[in-house]
Order: structure tokens, then C-alpha cells, then sequence
């Protein structure tokens, strides 16, 4: 669930980039999140993610209050920018790795949770190539994986 209350941005005096916007998405809901070029989309994004510190207002992602439990709130929290950072070299398997490294996933169920990932996806076919050579839907897929 997220809970967005009265949620601003300024960037010094004059610029309110967002200015109290409140919104819930409950569980299973999905949210299209639309407005025009400078309506405040990507920094609303930047602020539910924890990328950027909001100027007032609350965050929370399943109960947890992104200024208060910053890092407990981002382990909650899967966000697939426009332009997904991965490392080129890496093939989608050691990518895969990486991340469930860095998550913390214990080794005993990396491989079964990579495997499902790598289904629901449909991966197979490219997880021994650089993602590098990958076209941009595969690049995309390798980071929803």
C-alpha cells in the first residue's frame, strides 16, 4: 500500500515543483500517473522512491515512513526507471546475482528465485549474453527480472 499526504516540493523560494498532492493505491490496485511535461510526475516518482527529500508532506510504503525508515522503506519498494541502470558486461545471470546479492537473498534461494524471475520474463534465451547486446525491450525485462 502507499500512502501519499500532502506532499511538496520546492527548490528554493520560488519554485514549487509539487504542491500537496495526496493519493492511495491499496493493494492489487494499479495507478496511472499522467499530466503534462513539468506537472511534477518525475519528482513525485523521485520522492515516493527516496531519491529526492520531499519539502513537506508524508511518504509511506506499507506502513513505513520513508523519511523516518529510509532504507527499511526502499527494501519494500521496486522501481524500474525509464533508463534502468545495469552494468553492460554483466550477462542478465550475473546481473541477477548482483541484485539478489545486494538484497540479501540467501544463496539457497537465489537460483530458484532467478529461475522464476527468468520465466516470468521470458529471459531464457539471452541470460548468457551481455546486456549490452540486448535490445532495449530485453534491457527493460532484465530489469523487471
Amino acid at each position: 500500500m502507499i500512502e501519499i499526504l500532502n506532499l511538496v516540493k520546492r527548490f528554493g523560494p520560488t519554485i514549487t515543483a509539487v504542491d500537496g498532492i495526496s493519493f492511495h493505491v491499496g493493494k492489487g490496485e494499479v495507478l496511472g500517473f499522467l499530466g503534462p511535461n513539468g506537472a511534477g510526475k518525475s519528482t513525485t516518482m523521485k520522492m515516493i522512491t527516496g531519491f529526492l527529500a520531499p519539502s513537506a508532506g508524508s511518504v509511506r510504503i506499507l506502513g513505513c515512513d520513508i523519511r523516518d525508515d529510509p532504507i527499511g522503506t526502499k527494501e519494500k519498494i521496486g522501481y524500474l526507471p525509464e533508463g534502468a541502470p545495469a552494468y553492460p558486461d554483466m550477462t542478465p545471470r550475473e546481473f541477477l546475482r548482483f541484485v539478489a546479492d545486494i538484497r540479501q537473498i540467501p544463496h539457497a534461494r537465489q537460483t530458484e528465485l532467478i529461475a522464476l524471475a527468468v520465466q516470468r520474463t521470458e529471459l531464457a534465451g539471452v541470460m548468457e549474453q551481455p546486456i549490452d547486446t540486448l535490445s532495449k525491450g530485453f534491457k527493460r525485462r532484465v530489469g523487471l527480472a
